[in-house]
């Protein structure tokens, strides 16, 4: 049997993250397992977006330990992330998120969040070409912005295989050994790794992980589409990254075109992750109502990932009631801007045995109490 210090279950950015920090901290003997290759759940996925508007105070926390390391990646990381700090432009049309992003508003003030409220005429004035008429108002915040989820991925990997960080691709686990209420080993089809620590960071997959070890875990995969257009005449600079809160519908530049999704509320949990072209009207219909431009281009491509999503839309980090099985899952979309504050504070638990940030607002006990911290600018 083999053995290792400890085994990191899923190959994301998450996963990823958390070995390089591990790595750093001086754990040699570590091990990821991936199920497929690395980034293929969720992260190379994703749309990118990089956010300090949350409307909990916890998700802001991540948020400013993580941008930081986000900004200087290239310089600690050798990785160039393609960082476009743009702005989040968050457009407020309904009545009932009227207070919620008020509060947002002052919380962001008291935490040093350089979010502002804009009326009418000041978003025309940072996007001339998105229509306000319905507008209430709306908030920005230019140090948001969107980057390349693999530029980010690579980077932790390859820092973490040079600190001997283990990455096994195509090894999904079929199994935890435990002793008593202790996690002893992970099996995949083809190896049994003996180990003290185990980490769920299996985004989408990570109920299915938890099974093994006899935890029951709130998470469930939700597909989320993108779809991508041709390059839109008239519209070639950037602008910030917008979201019609009201639909969900969001959208940024990419590729000399338009990168936009929403969500499809027809579609429940599931591991289907073919497009669905079908909802592809309906979005487009949305997204020309709110950027009138886009009746110039076409859609050129699309492609669908997984929400890790929790009842509250806040992730599971810390212990899960195994001893020796931690979990850093459940980000419901936020697991990119996520990651570098997670692996963090993911290495100090396993190290030090507590995080410097406080995390205790995402143990998974939250869910036997009750007391979940519902998180409502999700998109």
């Amino acid at each position: 049997m083999e053995r290792a210090d400890v085994v990191i279950v899923g190959g994301g950015i998450i996963g990823a993250s958390i070995a390089y920090h591990l790595a750093a901290r001086g754990v040699r003997d570590v091990v990821v397992l991936e199920r497929e290759q690395l980034g293929s759940g969720s992260t190379t996925r994703n749309a990118g977006g990089v956010r300090l508007q949350f409307s909990t105070e916890i998700n802001v926390r991540l948020s400013l330990r993580s941008l930081p390391r986000i900004e200087r990646f290239q310089e600690e990381m050798g990785v160039d992330p393609h960082l476009r700090q743009v702005g989040y432009l968050f457009l407020i049309t309904e009545e009932r998120d009227v207070a919620p992003f008020g509060a947002s508003l002052a919380m962001w003030k008291r935490l040093g969040v350089p979010a502002e409220r804009l009326d009418a005429a000041g978003v025309q004035g940072v996007f001339p070409e998105v229509r306000v008429d319905d507008l209430r108002f709306a908030t920005l915040c230019m140090r948001d912005g969107y980057c390349d989820p693999s530029s980010l991925l690579n980077g932790y990997v390859a820092r973490a295989k040079d600190k001997g960080v283990q990455f096994r691709e195509e090894q999904p686990v079929v199994g935890i050994t435990l002793d008593g209420n202790r996690v002893t080993a992970v099996r995949t089809a083809t190896a049994e790794i003996a180990c003290e620590t185990i980490v769920n960071a299996a985004g989408a997959w990570a109920a299915e992980v938890g099974a093994f070890a006899g935890v029951d875990l709130p998470i469930r995969p939700l597909r989320r589409q993108i779809f991508v257009t041709e390059g839109v005449p008239g519209l070639d600079r950037d602008f910030p990254l917008t979201v019609e809160f009201s639909s969900s519908l969001y959208f940024h530049r990419e590729s000399g075109g338009v990168l936009m999704g929403m969500a499809d509320p027809t579609d429940g949990p599931g591991f289907d992750s073919s497009v669905n072209w079908d909802f592809l009207p309906t979005l487009v219909e949305r997204a020309l109502y709110r950027l009138p431009i886009l009746e110039r281009t076409s859609v050129k491509t699309g492609w669908a990932g997984f929400y890790e999503d929790t009842p509250d839309k806040h992730p599971i980090i810390g212990a899960v009631g195994v001893d020796g099985f931690l979990c850093a899952a459940g980000f419901s979309g936020h697991g990119i801007m996520h990651a570098p504050a997670t692996g963090e504070a993911m290495a100090e638990l396993i190290v030090d045995g507590r995080s410097t940030l406080d995390i205790t607002a995402l143990t998974y006990d939250r869910f036997r109490r009750g007391d979940l911290i519902k998180e409502h600018n999700v998109i």
